[in-house]
């Protein structure tokens, strides 16, 4: 379903990834004709006045979302040739209901279609919802267990939600009551409602795959799911005194951001005497020693073991705050007396050293975004010294690199820098570590501020595999999660979080945790301290203007 002047770019990308792979092919366009005829300007003058929108109204005039690229217009000769349509005309019932005429429902009805997907119309009802073998599908931008209504994308900012949510529906002839097909959350942008938008838009169009492959697999526990009973109040369009409350927390959020640019998030690793498994534990509060690495404008993080049975050696990432270049460093011994000498420095910025052994070698795939692919370096233990062995991906914009062997198959799971890339996670598998990988079909698997991005090694424990990941609701850094993986293989990734870890405010790093990582009996993690300091802050105004 979609307007006869065509679709926007956020419905073309929905399309083009289900049909690139023949997941799904279009076989109909039903067109929406005008409906109800176009207002005048006096009547929305006086509607506007009536309700106190006047100025959402302005903004919306001096900033409208419809400029935004989720929303540009794609003509459908252009996305869709070739495809058959028809227009119809739903009759209007009560004050918002429309319902489609017998004869077209027949019409639709005679196409044996697997779904529609609804991007025109209004709140339609009535045999239209049964027309397809798995319903009408609708995206509602907004988590319905807190938002309804709308603007999108707008009520987040103003509650100060550090998370803004979308989900795809089955409609139901319940107003807000659809059956929950697919959820995702990205980080809230809270200085811009245009571009917080365009990123929930940008960051959900994937959801429309991960519903055909269920039907495809022949998954419908989340079709046949009972519909949402949320109770979240309807919103409408803000009144006068609501918009100047949220342009009073646009500027305050503008503001703080500037303020968290310029400080320093000291970062150190800290070695605990407890294996990974043990924060699996809620009651558990790990005793932290930390490292007594001291450099100004330095700062280590991204901690992981390398498998040493007489030594502790620690891969880490050394951070230059002055340059903002990181290199891998390797940090031996504990406490005072901790040395750290750099290994792998190719002149850019890299960080997140993971490290496994396979087959009797010790590998570590640093993360190196700006090269837009994946390295994997081997440890000559005559040495010491780290060499590249191969690329494994190319041409990918991967963070956080993890790889790890399940069943029969080698596993590389990362997330992204840009788009989508930073909430999300990506899969790819291999039947070697050397390649070549494939990605996973439901690429990204997993769309999720609060638990998505990896940060730290996997581990099992009773059978059962767990993943640290990265919470960033509250920022970037801010806390932990540990994700059980329930199943995993070439058509399904599902997994749910068993903890949150957040850092001990009592301790020398109280604002952060990042990362989770371990081998044998010792666990390691890294904690963050902000902080101001006037002599960096000083370099910065010189080299960089706010």
């Amino acid at each position: 379903m979609c307007p006869a002047t065509g679709l926007t770019e956020f419905a073309r990308k929905c399309i083009d990834n289900v049909t690139r792979d023949h997941i799904a092919e279009p076989v109909l366009l039903i067109l929406a004709e005008n409906f109800g005829g176009r207002r005048s300007i006096g009547a929305k003058i006086r509607e506007s006045i009536q309700r106190g929108e006047n100025l959402w109204h302005l903004q919306t005039k001096l900033f409208p979302p419809s400029r935004i690229e989720a929303f540009r217009p794609q003509p459908l000769d252009e996305c869709l040739p070739g495809i058959e349509r028809i227009a119809c005309q739903p009759e209007l019932k009560g004050k918002w209901s429309q319902y489609f005429r017998a004869g077209d429902v027949a019409e639709i009805q005679s196409r044996n279609l697997d779904f529609i997907l609804k991007f025109a119309y209004g709140i339609i009802r009535g045999e239209i919802l049964q027309a397809a073998r798995y319903g009408v599908w609708s995206f509602h931008h907004g988590d319905e267990e807190k938002y309804r209504g709308r603007p999108p994308g707008f009520w987040e900012i103003y509650h100060g939600d550090p998370m803004t949510g979308a989900l795809l529906q089955r409609l139901t002839d319940r107003l807000d009551g659809g059956i929950v097909l697919k959820k995702c959350f990205v980080s809230t942008n809270g200085v811009s409602f245009r571009a917080n938008l365009q990123r929930i838009k940008e960051s959900s169009w994937h959801m429309v795959r991960w519903a055909c492959l269920d039907a495809i697999r022949g998954d419908l526990s989340s079709f046949q799911a009972a519909p949402s009973r949320t109770v979240a109040p309807i919103s409408r369009a803000p009144n006068d005194l609501q918009m100047m409350r949220f342009w009073m927390r646009l500027t305050g959020n503008w503001f703080r951001r500037k303020l968290a640019s310029q400080r320093v998030d000291q970062s150190n690793v800290g070695v605990v005497n407890e294996p990974q498994q043990k924060f699996l534990d809620p009651e558990f509060t790990p005793t932290i020693e930390w490292s007594a690495y001291k450099g100004y404008g330095q700062m280590v993080a991204d901690p992981f073991l390398i498998p040493d049975q007489y030594s502790v050696r620690i891969l880490v990432k050394e951070f230059n705050w002055p340059t903002e270049k990181g290199r891998i460093s390797e940090l031996r011994g504990r406490g005072t007396e901790a040395r750290v000498t750099p290994v792998i420095d190719e002149g850019r910025h890299m960080s997140y050293p993971y490290v496994f052994s396979h087959d009797g070698a010790i590998y570590a795939i640093p993360e190196c975004s700006e090269s837009k692919s994946i390295l994997l370096y081997r440890l000559d233990e005559p040495t010491g010294t780290w060499r590249r062995q191969t690329t494994l991906i190319d041409d990918v914009d991967a963070v956080k690199t993890t790889v790890f062997q399940y069943g029969e198959l080698w596993w590389l799971m990362h997330s992204g820098s840009s788009g989508c890339g930073p909430w999300s996670l990506y899969l790819w598998h291999s039947h070697s570590l050397l390649g070549p990988w494939c990605p996973h079909v439901a690429n990204p698997v997993k769309t999720d501020v609060s638990c998505t991005r990896p940060a730290g090694n996997p581990f099992r424990h009773e059978g059962c595999l767990y993943r640290p990941a990265q919470d960033g609701r509250t920022g970037y850094s801010g806390r932990l999660c540990i994700n059980c993986i329930q199943e995993l293989n070439l058509n399904v990734f599902r997994e749910t979080v068993v903890r949150r870890i957040a850092p001990n405010p009592q301790s020398r790093y109280p604002h952060g945790l990042h990362t989770l990582s371990g081998y044998g009996r010792l666990s390691l993690v890294d904690g963050t301290r902000h902080t101001w300091p006037l002599r960096l802050f000083h370099f910065r105004q010189r080299h960089n203007a706010w």
